[in-house]
């Protein structure tokens, strides 16, 4: 019996060698290809991983904008009740302000109006408002939903403190402006109804009628005309030139003009500066400032007190001092004297119009400078302000 390579020929060795070749040679075909599509799918997966970093850090590059620079304070929130992100202005809201983030919103966040809005809008998905207030400060939240994987919802705080504020003092100046035109206009009629039911064919009486209608009159054109200074200043259409001036020439020239009503009531003018020192001011539009402080110094100090006018220098500034000893001014009232017609109370209102403090707010404002009162009831008024040395 013969071996089994013996009956196999030379030609079918050839054959059988030749399919082993062309098989690996397919094999390799076949690993070269699929070598090929996977450096194009590497490469595109690059592509693609470069283009997601390309805007992963658009994206930060963006919310940390709007973390250096968003005014209103932001928060988003996911559907599982985390907080992903907050604004920088949004930490100052935050129980903890440097907690790192994400965390529970509930624990990081000791405003409860903030947590319930969030969940009601992942209920309902709509966008929802609210106010709700804090300490002494008010705000409104909006909660917007943000569709997308996850899901998330945008509370978007803003401060409205300010704007409560001048929406007060706007219905203050309505009611205000109301009564102080209301008072002389009800005198003048009531006064020409006695002319015209006969006082005025008695000269005597017709004549006491005439002046207080006058004097009524003059009182309409001064709160006119001090609305009209104001509107003026406040619209930056009053102009301003500052030159160096002495403070000497500002001041003396208002107490002059109230020399009258100082021997009235026996009042000691104390001097407490010195007469060399320079500011740069509108001398004229200061001696106003300087006019309507010491007008309110001696309506409220009483017969034989005192008033003391002070000034001391800095590197850049001058800060004049105006106290009296009257009663004060309630702490609650001194962020608020230097509004338009306001008024602390009746005992302190003698019929000014309460415009002012106001424009002497303006007006100081305009040279550069601060104005503001201290008090202790009971302990007299020291008003304050600033100038820039000349």
């Amino acid at each position: 019996m013969q071996p089994l390579y013996a009956s196999i020929s030379v030609n079918e060795v050839a054959f059988f060698l030749l399919i082993c070749l062309l098989m690996v040679l397919g094999s390799l075909f076949w690993l070269a290809r699929r070598y090929r599509q996977s450096e194009q799918t590497r490469h595109s997966l690059q592509l693609a991983l470069a283009d997601a970093l390309h805007e992963q850090t658009q994206v930060e590059r963006l919310l940390h904008a709007v973390w250096l620079s968003a005014t209103s304070s932001i928060f988003l929130v996911d559907e599982w009740g985390q907080l992903v992100w907050a604004s920088k202005s949004a930490r100052s809201l935050m129980s903890a302000p440097d907690a790192s983030l994400p965390a529970p919103l509930h624990q990081v966040i000791g405003v409860h109006a903030l947590v319930s809005m969030s969940e009601r809008v992942f209920r309902d998905f709509q966008e929802h408002g609210r106010q709700f207030h804090l300490g002494d400060q008010v705000f409104w939240v909006r909660a917007i939903p943000i569709e997308g994987e996850p899901l998330l919802v945008a509370l978007i705080v803003e401060d409205v403190t300010e704007l409560q504020r001048l929406g007060r003092a706007r219905r203050d100046f309505v009611a205000n402006i109301s009564h102080d035109l209301r008072t002389p206009i009800a005198t003048i009629q009531l006064l020409v109804e006695t002319l015209q039911l006969g006082a005025i064919d008695k000269p005597k009486k017709r004549r006491k009628l005439l002046n207080s209608i006058a004097d009524q009159t003059l009182t309409l054109h001064q709160l006119a005309q001090e609305l009209m200074d104001l509107s003026m200043i406040e619209s930056g259409r009053l102009p301003l030139r500052l030159v160096p001036t002495p403070l000497e020439s500002i001041i003396e020239p208002a107490i002059t003009r109230f020399e009258t009503q100082i021997e009235h009531k026996a009042i000691r003018i104390h001097r407490k500066f010195d007469a060399d020192i320079m500011v740069l001011a509108d001398p004229e539009n200061m001696q106003r400032v300087l006019q309507n402080l010491l007008h309110n110094a001696i309506k409220f100090t009483p017969p034989g007190g005192n008033i003391e006018i002070g000034a001391r220098m800095d590197a850049e500034e001058v800060l004049i001092s105006i106290a009296d000893s009257g009663p004060g001014i309630p702490h609650e009232h001194l962020d608020r004297i230097f509004e338009r017609f306001y008024k602390t109370d009746p005992s302190r209102g003698d019929g000014g119009s309460g415009l002012g403090l106001a424009i002497a707010r303006h007006i100081v404002e305009g040279h550069g400078g601060r104005i503001w009162a201290e008090s202790e009831p009971g302990r007299g008024a020291t008003f304050y302000f600033t100038l820039l040395r000349g």
